[in-house]
């Protein structure tokens, strides 16, 4: 896609990608002192972080940068297999109206340590409520017990299986609509790495974020990993050795950090290109009842005139 007719000042590029890092940062920070989190963490964790920024930010070159959230809620879709997590809407303006729109649709899958089998949020656990934190005597003494969890290239992205129902989901909502869905893929700052329970006090300490959150167009994944088996669940070293381009640019082969493809998504060489909010890709993304996300994020950027 060609590059927006509205060059956007470099004090808004880096305030953007300054946001966008630290909440990676934020997630992976997370993830390698709390290995075994769900999903849904990580997800409440990135809109809880962009809720922090919510207020106009005027710049010093008077361009202005506003961003919304909206949150749905858990197992909206549940057994409707929901093709993304995460929709984020990117508006440009100048003087207040609308030039052009983006649309970004993120399905996030988290990166298992190897000493944790599949474990994510079941429709029992919304029904039994606050109930499950009163633990029984035996789990409690399990889930205190020392462990170390650790993370190496063999670790896989459970949740994520070559050709099962969310899988063809993905792959037939793109061919059916036209609308590019990109994984959003949560590690830890950096692998390998290992993480013992109990924490001790001091072990929370800030990392340098190597790795990250990273950004995967649904397609190259699907092409990257066209030669595996129905049931084969990829690990990171596959992401490392099987992505094919557009990644070579890039400074590590897993996808774009997460701040990274803020500027692939403005710069419109990825997502999807729209210029009124009746388009109705925009209406099946965001307005529509059956919506293939659980939250939302509007970005946008306005010009002065």
């Amino acid at each position: 896609m060609a590059k927006p007719d509205i060059p956007i000042p470099k004090d808004v590029r880096d305030w953007l990608r300054s946001t966008f890092a630290e909440c990676n940062w934020r997630l992976a920070h997370k993830m390698a002192h709390i290995p075994t989190l769900h999903e849904t963490h990580f997800d409440l964790s990135l809109v809880e972080h962009f809720s922090n920024v919510t207020a106009p930010i005027a710049l010093p070159s008077k361009w202005v940068v506003r961003m919304d959230i909206h949150y749905l809620g858990g197992m909206r879709h549940w057994g409707s297999w929901e093709i993304a997590d995460i929709g984020v809407l990117f508006v440009l303006r100048r003087g207040g109206k609308v030039r052009k729109g983006k649309i970004a649709l993120l399905q996030s899958k988290r990166l298992y340590p190897l000493e944790q089998d599949f474990e994510e949020d079941q429709p029992i656990d919304y029904q039994i409520g606050f109930g499950r934190l009163w633990q029984s005597d035996l789990a409690f003494s399990k889930s205190t017990e020392p462990r170390t969890f650790s993370f190496s290239k063999k670790c896989r992205y459970k949740a994520l299986t070559i050709d099962d129902d969310q899988y063809r989901a993905i792959r037939d909502y793109e061919r059916k609509h036209g609308l590019p869905v990109h994984y959003m893929l949560y590690h830890p700052t950096r692998i390998p790495l290992s993480q013992s329970f109990p924490l001790t006090p001091g072990t929370y300490r800030r990392r340098r974020n190597d790795i990250g959150v990273r950004v995967v167009p649904a397609t190259a994944l699907r092409d990257s990993l066209s030669s595996r088996e129905k049931g084969y669940s990829p690990s990171y070293g596959d992401l490392l050795y099987l992505l094919k381009p557009p990644f070579d640019h890039v400074e590590h082969s897993a996808g774009w950090r997460l701040e990274a493809f803020v500027d692939e998504l403005i710069d419109c060489r990825e997502g999807y290109l729209t210029a009124s909010p009746d388009d109705e890709g925009v209406r099946r993304v965001f307005t529509e009842r059956g919506a293939p996300i659980s939250a939302a994020i509007a970005l946008t950027i306005d010009q002065p005139e």
